[in-house]
């Protein structure tokens, strides 16, 4: 709790609240699926977060928290993501993405890990990168956008655990414009091939 709440009180100095905007989102989910995996053996799930990021400049910081289960081995049910980083995009229509973000997983402290992660975008196109920090494992995922129709697919390898691949469909509720519904499914091919997963997300977000 010390480490979580020093990192929030780092990333807060970074600002003037004055000129910053600040945001919210929810979500439930039947399934919390993270980079092919399940996080709740299957179970349903609940999250949220806080964004803060600047007009002027392009930085940002955020926190944000999900119910997980990870079995009775492990003393944690919650994961909580610091996150601060700086985006942006060119003239030429080019997004990137540049941060630090820490998992942390409270009651099984051993489970926590760091990134340091880079992305970059082009219209439909999308490239991520994330560097785990001592010896915490590298991920790198490509997106496609299917135009404007709301499908996406992505590609992933998350170094010596698998493979990944998510086909989902997102669009807003028209009898409430702030709430929109996202349909997946996923596939993980584990490395050792004994713990590949299949998996079908429908989630609530606003």
């Amino acid at each position: 709790m010390k480490k979580i709440s020093l990192l929030i009180f780092t990333c807060l100095s970074m600002f003037s609240l004055s000129a910053a905007e600040i945001s919210g989102n929810f979500a439930l989910t039947n399934d919390y699926i993270w980079r092919g995996m399940s996080q709740t053996g299957g179970d349903f799930a609940y999250s949220g977060g806080v964004d803060v990021s600047a007009e002027d400049n392009g930085s940002y910081i955020g926190v944000w928290g999900s119910k997980v289960d990870f079995g009775a081995d492990d003393d944690t049910n919650m994961e909580v993501d610091i996150y601060f980083g700086y985006s942006d995009e060119s003239a030429r229509g080019v997004t990137f993405d540049v941060g630090y973000i820490s998992y942390n997983y409270p009651g099984t402290s051993e489970l926590d890990f760091e990134e340091i992660y880079f992305g970059f975008g082009y219209k439909l196109l999308g490239l991520n990168f994330a560097q785990g920090l001592d010896g915490a494992p590298d991920n790198m995922e490509m997106s496609l956008a299917l135009g404007e129709s709301g499908f996406s697919f992505t590609y992933g390898e998350y170094d010596h655990y698998g493979k990944y691949e998510m086909l989902s469909y997102d669009f807003p509720l028209q009898i409430a414009n702030r709430v929109s519904v996202g349909i997946g499914l996923s596939n993980f091919d584990s490395e050792d091939g004994m713990a590949d997963e299949d998996g079908f997300v429908i989630t609530f977000s606003m």
